[in-house]
């Protein structure tokens, strides 16, 4: 290959990209494994949360308007005549001049409609003083106050945190429709790469395949099932077999994909299947990739690792939340600083600049020696985009930190 015919602007490969991709499909699982998942529907309680009413603090269950009036100098009296404790089913009546010891989480008693707090009273033989009065309703948990019958209670696509398993365990959902986790393969290429522990991992001319790990890790973390399939020589028809060998949902492949004698993946993606984009205006990861086999995406990162986290986090992560049935959306945190120095850049590209926070709020760019560099991702704080009409970012200006 001679060189990229015409690099793609950044937004229309990725429209590109959205045009061919489809859900995965949906699964059952048990609500114990459910954390970190995609709802697949939304979740609608076939129940009142809670059930009953019940008391919201440890008291008296009495009659508001027999405690108007009520002070520690003038207290309203009631007779005891029971109790009630969380988890008793048995039905309790407050009739007029009586109380009912109540504990938190305990059925309301019929006739009551208030809850004198443990603080504001006393007992004395048999009979409890009320030291405030309280208003009705007061201390009251209402059947259906959190949760009503009928009610959608959380959306298709959420990714489900703690809390969302509790809301699912308090109308009890047992069994979890989610988002098939996508598999995704993830193939390296190159005759130098090796493995950590191989014997001539430090020889000179190896490099020790770290990208696998990353991505594997990246993949993962936006709710994926990495499948590591292997890494392969610069050999053409070992590498036209893997291609055409992969039976997941997305195929990502390291290295072999920009203009040398020795990049294969972006013809044999052509001829076995379509290659649809090679080559995006941005940098890092300008020799980045993408198209299908079959129905399959298949996205062509480039072997430098800093350059492929770019490429997964522009183009991979929107793919697998498209599959999973997310809002397509950048996960990272923002914050908001001032440049300590310029940020240099060119006209009709988008620049993934690393940088770092320092000080009160401010943002200074990464020294680094190219996109190998894989430890100006961990030296960095986040990074900032300079926009492709941006030639530059002058010291001093306000920019948008998305943090790692």
């Amino acid at each position: 290959m001679r060189g990229f015919e015409k690099k793609a602007d950044l937004e229309s490969a990725l429209e590109t990209l959205r045009s061919c991709v489809e859900p995965v499909g949906e699964e059952s699982v048990a609500l114990e494994v459910a954390l970190g998942r995609t709802l697949a529907r939304d979740v609608v309680s076939g129940e009142d949360v809670p059930a009953f009413d019940k008391s919201a603090v440890d008291g008296y269950a009495v009659r508001a308007a027999e405690t108007f009036g009520a002070s520690p100098t003038d207290p309203a009296s009631f007779r005891l005549t029971g109790d009630v404790l969380p988890g008793m089913s048995e039905e309790v009546e407050v009739g007029p001049g009586e109380a009912v010891r109540i504990m938190t989480g305990g059925v309301f008693p019929r006739g009551a409609d208030a809850v004198l707090m443990v603080e504001h009273a006393s007992e004395d033989d048999g009979r409890v003083q009320a030291h405030a009065p309280v208003v009705p309703g007061r201390n009251v948990a209402r059947a259906g106050e959190d949760i009503r019958n009928g009610q959608k209670v959380l959306e298709r696509g959420r990714v489900l945190k703690p809390q969302d398993i509790g809301v699912l365990a308090s109308i009890r959902m047992v069994e979890i429709p989610v988002s098939r986790r996508p598999v995704v393969g993830i193939l390296s290429t190159g005759d130098e790469l090796v493995e950590p522990g191989a014997a001539d991992a430090g020889r000179k001319g190896r490099v020790v395949n770290s990208c696998r790990y990353v991505l594997a890790g990246l993949v993962a973390q936006t709710g994926g099932s990495p499948r590591w399939l292997g890494t392969l020589p610069d050999d053409r028809e070992r590498l036209r077999a893997a291609l055409l060998g992969f039976d997941g949902d997305v195929l990502l492949t390291t290295g072999a994909t920009s203009t040398g004698k020795e990049d294969h993946l972006p013809g044999l993606l052509a001829e076995v299947g379509e290659l649809l984009v090679h080559g995006v205006n941005m940098r890092p990861g300008s020799p980045t990739g993408f198209g299908r086999i079959g129905t399959t995406p298949a996205v062509l990162l480039p072997g430098n690792p800093v350059a492929a986290v770019v490429g997964f986090d522009v183009f991979v992560r929107p793919l697998l939340q498209l599959q999973l049935g997310q809002r397509e959306e950048r996960p990272n945190p923002r914050v908001r600083g001032r440049l300590r120095r310029k940020i240099a850049s060119a006209l009709n590209r988008i620049d993934f600049v690393r940088v770092r926070m320092v000080g009160e709020a401010e943002v200074e760019p990464v020294r680094t020696g190219g996109s190998g560099v894989l430890t100006s991702v961990t030296a960095a704080d986040g990074f900032v985009i300079v926009e492709r009409d941006d030639e530059g970012l002058e010291a001093g200006t306000e920019v948008e930190v998305f943090l790692y």
